[in-house]
């Protein structure tokens, strides 16, 4: 019985060298095959991206031409296959650019086969390309200043707030670029971003956003600066006077006083006198908007208060006859 088995062992193992040496030979004959197919020429598209270059002086790309064309080539099947894995971007001489009406220009591809086939391998024959006719549409370069618009959101530890206004440095940047998006800009915005668990002041430089690809800002980021500091509340009720009355009208007001409320540096409390606040209402706005009350407006208050608001913020009004 082990003979018998040994016997089948013996077999099994002449048949998988068997196997291995097929295997071997077919891959082998595959591999020649692929080859001598590979080092055949053949005609075949290919696509590439473009990259635009020797744009005439002063002139910037306005809008988003074709960045892709399509070449007929002409090439042995290793070059192809690796045009077809390995994407190449080519670059694109508007030199040879035409003028069609305004701002459009249109390069015709033709005149730039014997370029384009240049960055392409020796044995790469261009037959085509596809399309025959890139359009541009290209302005003038400008530049202008332009103000900077913070996104920036605080969050404060408990007690801490701003003792002062943020401010940005630079408040305004130059911005280059094509004449008709140009045009189109009015203010550059730092990008959304937050602050959280503050409790002192700070510097913080903050990128700005990118409005177009084609647009050249003067400035990557600007820096944004707070005074924070431990803060309290304070309160006064103040009278008011009422501005515009016409000489025949007498009112009369309710409530005589209004509260103001404010936010202040615990350091700076003492610093805030009564008499450093004026509020005043204006009849013409009641009667030009037909209101029936007035509106309590704050003229006059210390620069190192925030947070101010007045209660109430509407008052009520009779008409003495």
């Amino acid at each position: 019985m082990a003979d018998i088995n040994n016997t089948k062992n013996s077999e099994v193992q002449q048949n998988h060298k068997k196997l291995r040496i097929f295997l071997l030979f077919l891959l082998l004959a595959t591999l020649f095959w692929s080859l001598i197919k590979l080092s055949k020429e053949y005609i075949s598209e290919v696509e590439f991206e473009l990259a635009y270059s020797e744009i005439p002086n002063n002139k910037l790309i306005q809008n988003e031409p074709d960045k892709k064309v399509k070449l007929t080539l002409k090439t042995v099947g290793f070059k192809l296959l690796n045009y077809e894995f390995k994407k190449r971007v080519l670059d694109y001489s508007l030199t040879e650019i035409e003028r069609k009406s305004g701002s459009m220009y249109y390069s015709e591809t033709r005149s730039n086969t014997n370029y384009l086939q240049a960055q392409l391998s020796a044995e790469t024959i261009v037959l085509n390309v596809e399309p025959d006719t890139l359009f541009f549409d290209l302005g003038v370069k400008r530049s202008k200043k332009v103000p900077v618009v913070s996104q920036m959101t605080y969050q404060f530890k408990t007690g801490f707030n701003f003792v002062g206004d943020v401010t940005l440095s630079p408040t305004e940047i130059s911005i280059s670029g094509p004449e008709k998006v140009i045009d189109t800009i009015d203010e550059i915005y730092t990008f959304k971003d937050e602050l959280n668990e503050i409790s002192e002041s700070f510097e913080y430089a903050v990128s700005l956003e990118q409005p177009n690809d084609v647009i050249v800002l003067s400035e990557e980021k600007v820096t944004v600066k707070g005074e924070v500091d431990k803060i309290t509340d304070g309160s006064y009720t103040l009278p008011f006077k009422v501005i515009n009355l016409p000489r025949n009208v007498i009112i009369s007001t309710y409530p005589k006083e209004v509260k103001v409320v404010y936010q202040v540096a615990l350091k700076d409390y003492n610093k805030i006198p009564e008499n450093s606040f004026r509020i005043q209402c204006d009849y013409k706005q009641t009667e030009d908007n037909k209101l029936d009350y007035l509106i309590p407006k704050l003229i006059d208050k210390p620069e190192i208060i925030t947070n101010v608001k007045i209660i109430p913020n509407k008052i009520e009004f009779l008409i003495k006859k």
